[in-house]
């Protein structure tokens, strides 16, 4: 099967989807891979046909600082980016998908419904986060509006009402894909941010139960698996100076802010060195382009990137932004986190960890290395959390949740070619 794997965000985005493409290429398939072009170059290094697609939404600091306004980001997101490109984005789409037994999206791609139609095959949507589902039954922290999460405890009618006022907004930023919608001869659908973005065949649901459970507000056709993990190519250089430090002491606390957070970090690895130090800790600190602080001891190493899959596996703790595939890192390798979440779904990803015991949450805009550090001590001084988060390492298998995931992908097509053959 040709299958064309498409992301609009960040690489958090990007590497679940990379998971099910390797895992389909092992299996004889074709993967094609449609993202920002900006990831060209690492999308092709790692072997897979790539095609680009607009809008190109390049994490520059400028960027990122507007799109993760505490208020405002979504909405700018959605009126300043998505919807203003829907031509673009269908265009590219279309050209990407065509010829391809199979489309998988991730979020944001509000024309896939479109192309698939035109094109005639079978689409699956693929959900990373449970905020995505935006259920009343399971209410999640909404970003911009994080107070509102107090009314869970009234049962589902305030996040009903919540939503439907969100319909109603939303409905007048997709005003560019309705009027696309009818100049292809498609009637507009539901809703593209609540609903149509589900594929009524498949919407795959890359986290595990323990993380959120199915609500019956769920669309019809889920099949929930786990989180997928992308084994990335850590530079050697990295890797000889990540193992040289490991094995020099204690295992550190790690400070990382995911790809786009980190255009945006502030002064947030100076308060790490110092906290780290407070605390009589070392440190690996994940900085990105952000500049290094000066005058670390050999106690702190510094590096723009690293995998955290080879850096979590021997570290005490890490610190970071709450996006989602940071979390399945923690959760996966059993290391308790301090989850300082900027917006979207990173509140109630960090709110769920904190259910879990797994996690102490600072909100932004009480950042400050006191508290900081307050956290991390409580972290070290719970024998309770650390157990959690071993116990909840061993319910994830990725191996398992990666066949079960392509399974299903095979299913859908296979499903779809016996209805037609029994049509004919």
């Amino acid at each position: 099967m040709r299958i064309v794997f498409a992301s609009l965000g960040s690489l958090g985005d990007l590497h679940p989807l990379l998971a099910l493409a390797r895992a389909a290429m092992e299996r004889g398939h074709v993967p094609v891979i449609a993202a920002s072009s900006g990831y060209r170059a690492y999308v092709e290094g790692l072997g897979f046909e790539f095609r680009p697609i607009r809008p190109d939404l390049a994490f520059e600091p400028e960027l990122v600082g507007r799109l993760f306004h505490p208020q405002r980001g979504p909405e700018r997101l959605m009126c300043e980016q998505i919807f203003p490109s829907v031509r673009e984005t269908y265009a590219d789409l279309l050209a990407a998908a065509t010829g391809a037994d199979l489309l998988v999206v991730g979020e944001l791609l509000y024309v896939a419904p479109l192309v698939a139609a035109t094109l005639g095959i079978p689409w699956a949507n693929a959900i990373l986060a449970p905020t995505s589902f935006l259920s009343a039954s399971d209410p999640c922290i909404l970003a911009p509006v994080p107070a509102l999460y107090a009314l869970r405890r009234l049962g589902k009618w305030p996040y009903r009402l919540v939503f439907a006022l969100g319909r109603r907004v939303t409905g007048q930023w997709s005003a560019p894909l309705n009027a696309l919608c009818r100049e292809l001869g498609q009637r507009p659908g539901a809703n593209p941010v609540f609903d149509a973005k589900h594929s009524p065949l498949l919407t795959l649901t890359l986290f595990p139960a323990f993380l959120a459970a199915p609500q019956p507000d769920w669309p019809a056709k889920v099949i929930q698996t786990g989180f997928l993990f992308f084994a990335q190519r850590p530079r050697p250089e990295v890797v000889s100076r990540l193992d040289r430090f490991f094995d020099e002491g204690e295992a550190p606390i790690v400070f990382t802010l995911g790809s786009s957070v980190i255009e945006i970090a502030l002064d947030f690895f100076h308060a790490a060195a110092d906290v780290a130090q407070r605390l009589a800790r070392r440190a690996i600190l994940l900085t990105g382009r952000n500049a290094i602080p000066p005058n670390l001891p050999e106690s702190i190493l510094a590096v723009d990137y690293a995998p955290l899959d080879r850096v979590l596996p021997r570290a005490a703790a890490v610190v970071h932004q709450g996006g989602i595939g940071t979390c399945a890192e923690a959760l996966r390798w059993g290391v308790p986190s301090v989850v300082i979440p900027f917006g979207y779904d990173q509140p109630d990803n960090a709110e769920r960890l904190r259910r879990l015991g797994v996690a102490e949450v600072l909100p932004r805009p009480h950042f400050s290395g006191p508290r900081l550090q307050t956290m991390l001590e409580r972290i070290f001084a719970s024998e309770s959390m650390q157990s959690r988060a071993r116990d909840l390492a061993g319910k994830i298998q990725p191996e398992d949740d990666l066949e079960h995931s392509l399974d299903a992908l095979e299913n859908l097509v296979n499903a779809g070619q016996k209805s037609r053959m029994a049509w004919k």
